[in-house]
């Protein structure tokens, strides 16, 4: 039996060699397998994403990793860090045969997001709701909001452009790791909100009342409406307050990113 730290340099040497794999053809099946999931990540149920910071951020979660690809140059950065996971070392043209962008940042990876459980709601509790928001930009800037200013989760009803979309996980730089996401349909959120109690908020352009007449709820839910549709009936039906921001004479309407995040700020500024 070997010395307790020669076994330990073994097992590390065991890691590093099973797991880094440098690579040089297209053909590889790894990398065949990657340019495959890229095409379609929500079918394939794997998520995708780029970038150091990224990177950084799923590596501080429970996000599962099932494949890194990275050029040596930023492998050297990172191999403290990815010490354990798969990681497929690649030149720069490589990477950019299966990258999502034209200027590849030298790191892209494929994984799981964690399985949230959608619990009952503490108290005050406050909650986002994409009503149709389809935009991957926008829902990727209102999950980043909703984790910077401290709302407890995320749900996408029908119609939402979800988790899935890489430009969705570019955009929320890498909050999409740390706040639980589901998706859940409309009549199951009705009934979920009904059931405990959460208030409905909703926004619209010029029927609202000011947003700092709060309302007694212990926790809430904001509701954001797709982006030309706005908020479907059902939601507008069983809402418990709508909201309007004020906004210049003669202008009457904001994207739906900078209206949302404007809306949770000022609501969890009053919860505070």
């Amino acid at each position: 039996m070997p010395p307790p730290f020669f076994a330990f340099f073994l097992k590390r040497y065991y890691i590093i060699v099973m797991k880094l794999k440098f690579i040089d053809s297209i053909h590889n099946p790894s990398i065949k397998w990657i340019k495959k999931v890229c095409q379609n990540p929500k079918k394939e149920g794997y998520v995708v994403f780029e970038g150091e910071h990224i990177l950084e951020e799923a590596l501080k979660s429970d996000f599962y990793f099932h494949r890194i690809v990275m050029t040596e140059e930023k492998y050297k950065k990172w191999k403290e860090m990815v010490l354990g996971f798969e990681t497929l070392i690649v030149k720069e043209e490589l990477l950019k045969a299966i990258s999502l962008t034209k200027s590849p940042e030298g790191v892209l990876a494929v994984g799981m997001m964690k399985k949230w459980v959608l619990e009952e709601p503490r108290e005050n509790s406050a909650y986002l709701y994409m009503d149709g928001v389809q935009d991957p930009v926008n829902v990727g800037i209102l999950i980043r909001s909703a984790y910077a200013f401290g709302f407890d989760a995320v749900f996408f009803g029908e119609g939402s452009c979800d988790f899935f979309n890489p430009t969705v996980v570019a955009r929320s730089a890498g909050a999409v790791f740390h706040i639980p996401v589901y998706s859940l349909k409309k009549v199951e959120f009705l009934s979920w909100a009904e059931l405990n109690r959460v208030g409905i908020f909703v926004a619209d352009s010029s029927k609202g009342g000011d947003i700092r007449t709060f309302f007694p709820f212990s926790s809430f839910v904001l509701v954001l409406g797709n982006e030309a549709r706005g908020i479907s009936k059902e939601i507008l039906e069983k809402n418990d307050k709508v909201f309007t921001i004020t906004m210049r004479d003669g202008w009457d309407s904001l994207n739906v990113a900078a209206a949302g995040s404007i809306l949770m700020y000022e609501l969890k500024k009053l919860k505070m």
